[in-house]
């Protein structure tokens, strides 16, 4: 799972439609890969491997003129099993939710704020994590307008932002009875200059039956 500005980026003005699973090598002509086990991607070679994208759908309703549901879906050529590197994070129900002030993490390799404000032209060559609280709705729309209270979900940047690049990583939370990690939303959005604001998300749970939906349709 990933943000569909993302596959939109990649995709370099070339058209893919939304809603239908697209191969990404047709549309391109050269594949798409999930980068696998990886913590420092400057070293090549095992544990870290890479899985090619058989397929990409972008949610229906992503595009339309009232924004929001920026999540698309990649199809892998194989399956990622389980080790003590990769680890599986659940679906919610559609209805869970959590509270203000709760904890969550977001990972990426994107860009390192340099202080004050602009970020290096250059990526984290390390896996970089987030501990951030997710804020209210009425918060986040201090700065947002756009956002959408069923749709999305917002983190506090004073607890750290995400910057360029990390579009698309997971909110990974660990449920409140401890039992498993959850995959809450999908970053799509934060502020430009990688410094404070607030991360912003979609949801995964409003969307889940639209992911089951595609994933039984294309196993």
């Amino acid at each position: 799972m990933t943000a569909a500005h993302c596959i939109v980026v990649a995709l370099q003005c070339r058209h893919a439609p939304y809603g239908q699973l697209f191969s990404y090598s047709d549309v391109r002509g050269y594949d798409m890969a999930v980068r696998v086990a990886d913590h420092k991607y400057t070293q090549r070679g095992r544990p870290a491997y890479n899985v090619r994208v058989q397929g990409i759908i972008m949610h229906p309703f992503f595009g339309g003129t009232s924004g929001g549901f920026d999540i698309a879906l990649l199809k892998l050529g194989r399956e990622v099993k389980r080790s003590s590197l990769t680890e599986y994070a659940c679906l919610p129900e559609p209805e869970f939710t959590l509270p203000v002030g709760y904890f969550c993490y977001l990972a990426g390799w994107g860009f390192i704020p340099n202080p004050p404000y602009a970020p290096l032209a250059v990526h984290s060559e390390t896996l970089m994590e987030l501990r951030i609280p997710i804020i209210s709705a009425d918060l986040c729309k201090t700065r947002n307008l756009f956002i959408k209270e069923q749709q999305d979900v917002c983190t506090h940047g004073a607890h750290g932002m995400a910057c360029n690049c990390d579009s698309g990583g997971g909110l990974h939370c660990f449920t409140e009875n401890g039992s498993k990690w959850v995959l809450y939303g999908v970053l799509y959005h934060g502020n430009p200059a990688c410094y404070g604001g607030f991360n912003v998300f979609t949801l995964t749970a409003p969307n889940v039956d639209w992911i089951k939906r595609v994933m039984n349709a294309n196993t």
